[in-house]
């Protein structure tokens, strides 16, 4: 699965998801750090990147429904520190494949992985 980073999530995620053979691209390295969300989202979309990001405005389904784009993983942990995150998405990583994942919408907690699809 090709993935961009957003610039709010830890470059170190950048080694761990290409251990799990992942195409990994970043905001920053797009010289896309402070653009608006409808700009990073169309750069996912011309790359056929999911955004994996802390910033809730693309948790919102009405600006970006399942299926409008390649997909998002918003993380929504109390604890951001790099390591913490890093901790998180490798256990989200163990149980989930990023590509069963493509056009969903995922929200990541401490506690719970949140999934949705398109309406059928």
């Amino acid at each position: 699965m090709k993935v961009k980073l957003d610039e709010n999530v830890t470059a170190a995620a950048v080694a761990l998801l290409a251990e799990h053979s992942h195409d990994v691209d970043t905001v920053p390295t797009e010289r896309l750090t402070g653009a608006k969300d409808a700009v990073v989202m169309e750069a996912c979309r011309s790359d056929s990147r999911m955004l994996v990001t802390f910033d809730v405005g693309f948790g919102d389904v009405r600006a970006y429904p399942p299926g409008s784009h390649p997909g998002i993983v918003l993380l929504r942990i109390s604890d951001q520190r790099p390591d913490n995150t890093l901790d998180l998405l490798r256990r989200f990583l163990s149980q989930h494949s990023l590509d069963d994942l493509a056009a969903a919408l995922v929200v990541v907690s401490d506690t719970r992985v949140r999934i949705r699809r398109t309406a059928l």
